[in-house]
């Protein structure tokens, strides 16, 4: 009985612990994809920035070497 009893509890606490993981990986997925999406469309914001800014007021971006 003791036993049985022993058994359950441990197959019952590993289905709880391994739900729990999954959850938290999952939340975690949604947070990274959602920050990419940010990260994504401030990048294409600031590109179209530095576009216009080098193709109307020849404008160059930090760092970048002249030609000469």
């Amino acid at each position: 009985m003791t036993t049985t009893v022993i058994a359950l509890v441990l197959i019952v606490g590993t289905l709880t612990f391994a739900a729990g993981a999954f959850l938290a990986a999952e939340i975690a997925t949604r947070i990274l994809r959602r920050r990419e999406r940010q990260i994504s469309e401030e990048r294409k914001t600031l590109n179209a920035a530095w576009k216009y800014l080098r193709e109307v007021h020849g404008v160059r971006k930090p760092g970048a070497k002249t030609r000469r």
